[in-house]
């Protein structure tokens, strides 16, 4: 498994856990980050908007580019949106997983992640995102924002039900003092303005606009 490990190109060897192997139309390749950036050029969003299925009947090779999400792998497949049909960008093996696998409060979190779902154009003019990410922006939101009483910790949020269009969230923070769990009701709108709050604040750097919540005004 040494191998597994080294740089093809230079040598260097690579960490033991989430190593450099990449696949690669001929196989696995090893190559480490400053190696992948000297062999691939970055995306830099030349076919943000183009359906995916135009992009397959080019031939453009995914493989050309540095994974968008983790600039450290040989990218292996464009990523697209399947609601939409518009590309978002090459990714590797592992950040292709992560988008269409992992848990999404989780990619959420991931450097870059909503941007990259937002390279879709229909969910970019729409501000908001998939249906599947919702409810872990709302999620994030209530242990962010919500507290019991005067505990200062943050909570953790599990939505337990659906029912007559609200959504209700379970809180807990009971592993720091013997009473902790509270619930909490969002309403359909109230997911909707959650989200697009969070796809405004997401794109206000890009944008050149100020965050949400940011004062303004005369100096």
């Amino acid at each position: 498994m040494a191998r597994a490990r080294l740089c093809s190109s230079c040598g260097d060897q690579g960490p033991y856990w989430g190593g450099w192997r990449t696949p690669t139309t001929s196989g696995y390749v090893t190559r480490c980050p400053p190696c992948s950036g000297a062999a691939f050029q970055p995306y830099t969003g030349h076919l943000r908007g183009v359906p995916y299925e135009q992009l397959r009947r080019r031939g453009s090779r995914a493989h050309d580019y540095l994974c968008r999400l983790c600039k450290a792998s040989q990218a292996s497949a464009w990523d697209h949106c399947h609601d939409h049909g518009h590309v978002r960008g090459p990714l590797c093996g592992s950040c292709n997983t992560r988008e269409g696998k992992a848990t999404p409060y989780y990619f959420l979190q991931l450097e870059g992640g909503a941007l990259h779902l937002l390279e879709c154009r229909g969910y970019k003019e729409q501000r908001t995102l998939p249906r599947r990410f919702h409810l872990d922006v709302v999620r994030a939101h209530l242990e962010q924002t919500e507290r019991h009483g005067r505990c200062r910790r943050q909570p953790h949020a599990r939505e337990l039900q659906h029912t007559h269009g609200a959504h209700r969230f379970q809180l807990e923070c009971s592993g720091w003092h013997a009473t902790g769990n509270w619930t909490k009701d969002i309403t359909a709108s109230e997911v909707a303005a959650l989200v697009r709050a969070f796809v405004d604040k997401t794109l206000a750097p890009q944008e050149g606009l100020p965050s949400p919540g940011t004062a303004t005004g005369a100096g």
